[in-house]
């Protein structure tokens, strides 16, 4: 990963203490030594910020008045009525107090993003660590020597020689029972995460947390059970996200699958005062998978705009895992291998600084459990004849008898717990060993914290909070390089989310629609088309090409692999789902696509002698 790519280490220790004082020291002249392209944005009493990779107008450092702090990534200013607005790099005094004052809490309040900001308080000898509700730029901590060391990626940590790192079994195994990024833990021993709307403050050898944007709290209050509102609402907040995310770069290149969220991003981009040229580009696989591409041309049509057309590759080699950069936990690399140097390609021809994309939308806008909805209905009602109204929309949606939702309904209605929502999420791992499962899904510890504490709400509605939840998009390319395109996913932004939050199960789902709302929100936009689709394309046969391609290296990289050796994964049911037989397993390909991507990662770091990795043993 090299220099443009924006990133950020942060020092925090007690300038009390002689040893953290000497700790910091030494590390921040190691620090300038080996980082070129580096600058201190910020040095204050027991804190020191560097970041390098500054991007004017997407990612840089903001000041806060009289050098009171500092905000890292991108900021807008929220607008209660009219469109958001870029923060200036230096906040004014008002605004300043205004943060400070708040102990942070005015940042999540007036203003929204992607950032992480650093806030002294000299006063009480405490410095607070504030990341952004949509967790758009990753925070890292771990504590060495009495210094507390922030970063947005293990490169920065790694050249200062601060730890020996070793595996986290128990994070691998929570993993693979879909349960990534849902807690401070991760892949790597005593390296842990700042979560979204999250604040940490240290004070000496104090370290506490408090969540200021509580998604669960925001479910919970002031629902918009009115469609017409909640309509009006989400389609003002997704446009005002776009259009704010689209100010921030010189031409925009598209990701436009054809599908209902990346078109809705386009409706958005369309008419916006754009900086530079949108280019839309869409990847098509080979039959018998769907093609999209009459759906793709039918959106960028609508709005004057050339469509790029690639095929997918399904020659991919795999073996290009072992060229991904050392990370904290492993990534989803199937859909790097394919479009890492492809979208940096076209955005290089095309003069694009970021690569858009419709992701999250799924998410935000309730896709699938439309048979919760119902109990949430019942929950917020009681037994009422509507009841029966919204038994048929979420039995329309599932594709089930109207009885089966009524059934789940009442049941839900008398037992609501987390459970039904860690079963949904476990449903399809089928390789993994029923000890392992048994053992992350009797443990509350692999929850994210507000969902530990479900405070009333409905299982749909906790369902729905669990997905947006359950981690950001990516914003480091695991096999990027320095001058690509920034990748931004402008649906996944605070407004959007706290939109979504607030409008009831029952109503997203209206009609029997899946992302109901979104549709009503945009319908007059796009062409009826798009709006009217309810089946989603897929690649399944294209990934089954790959990995039959590939088959070598994946039996040998999974069958001989770690997960199975430390007891994670079931190598007589592996080995069944590798021999051509995959469909008697009931295995989709993203489920294996994920281990590969688990023992990928764990050789990645294997392979690096001077922070090699010690293996310590996982028992379920």
């Amino acid at each position: 990963m090299g220099v443009h790519v924006f990133r950020y280490l942060t020092l925090i220790w007690s300038h009390d203490n002689p040893v953290a004082r000497d700790t910091a020291g030494r590390l921040v002249a190691a620090h300038t030594a080996c980082a070129h392209g580096w600058s201190e944005v910020f040095i204050a009493q027991g804190l020191y910020v560097a970041c390098a990779g500054v991007r004017p107008g997407s990612s840089e450092p903001y000041l806060l008045d009289e050098g009171r702090g500092v905000v890292l990534g991108k900021l807008f200013e929220l607008a209660p009525e009219g469109s958001s607005r870029p923060a200036p790099l230096v906040l004014d005094e008002a605004a300043s107090r205004a943060i400070l004052e708040s102990a942070g809490r005015g940042l999540i309040e007036h203003y929204w993003g992607r950032y992480v900001a650093f806030l002294p308080d000299a006063a009480s000898s405490t410095t607070r660590v504030l990341r952004d509700p949509s967790a758009g730029l990753p925070c890292l901590m771990l504590q060495y020597a009495g210094v507390t060391l922030c970063f947005s990626s293990m490169e920065e940590v790694l050249r200062l020689g601060v730890s020996r790192f070793e595996v986290s079994w128990e994070f691998l195994a929570a993993s693979v029972c879909g349960r990534r990024q849902h807690t401070h833990g991760t892949g790597l021993g005593g390296v842990c995460q700042v979560l979204g709307g999250e604040c940490v403050a240290l004070s000496g050898d104090q370290l506490s947390r408090r969540f200021y944007w509580d998604a669960v709290q925001i479910a919970s209050s002031s629902p918009i059970a009115d469609p017409h509102e909640a309509t009006r609402l989400l389609r003002e907040s997704v446009r005002d996200a776009v259009r704010a995310w689209a100010s921030s770069y010189q031409g925009i290149l598209l990701s436009l699958s054809g599908g209902l969220d990346s078109s809705i991003v386009f409706a958005c981009l369309r008419d916006a005062p754009l900086k530079g040229a949108l280019t839309c580009f869409h990847y098509y696989p080979e039959d018998p998978d769907p093609d999209e591409r009459v759906f793709a041309r039918l959106v960028a049509r609508s709005g004057e705009r050339p469509l790029i057309e690639r095929a997918r590759d399904a020659r991919l080699s795999l073996a290009a895992l072992g060229q991904i950069h050392l990370s904290h936990q492993p990534g989803s690399y199937l859909y790097h291998l394919e479009h890492s140097h492809l979208d940096a390609h076209l955005a290089a021809q095309h003069q694009a600084a970021a690569v858009f994309t419709g992701w999250g939308g799924d998410q935000l806008f309730f896709q699938d459990h439309a048979i919760w909805a119902a109990a949430d209905h019942l929950h917020r009602h009681g037994l009422r004849p509507q009841l029966w109204r919204v038994a048929l929309d979420c039995a329309r949606m599932d594709r089930i008898s109207v009885w089966e939702v009524l059934r789940a309904t009442f049941a839900q209605h008398a037992r609501r717990d987390r459970r039904n929502i860690c079963d949904a999420a476990s449903a399809r791992c089928h390789l993994i060993r029923p000890e392992t499962l048994a053992y992350v899904g009797g443990s509350t510890g692999y929850l994210h914290p507000l969902m530990r504490d479900p405070r009333g709400l409905p299982s749909g509605k906790l369902w729905h909070v669990y997905q947006l939840l359950s981690g950001p998009w990516e914003y480091y390319d695991p096999l990027g390089g320095p001058a690509d395109p920034e990748s931004v996913a402008p649906l996944y932004s605070q407004p959007v989310l706290e939109a979504c939050l607030r409008i009831p199960t029952d109503i997203l789902t209206l009609g029997g629609w899946p992302r109901a709302i979104a549709r009503h929100a945009f319908q007059e936009d796009l062409p009826a088309q798009i709006i009217k689709r309810q089946h989603k394309g897929a690649i399944e046969h294209h990934a089954y090409r790959v990995l039959r391609h590939n088959i070598a290296f994946v039996r040998e990289l999974l069958l001989d692999g770690a997960l199975v050796r430390e007891g994670i994964l079931d190598r007589a049911k592996l080995e069944g789902a590798l021999s051509g037989n995959a469909n008697r397993h009931q295995t989709g390909r993203a489920e294996l696509f994920d281990y590969i991507s688990i023992e990928a990662w764990l050789r990645v770091w294997g392979k690096s002698p001077p922070r090699s990795v010690a293996y310590s043993s996982y028992t379920a």
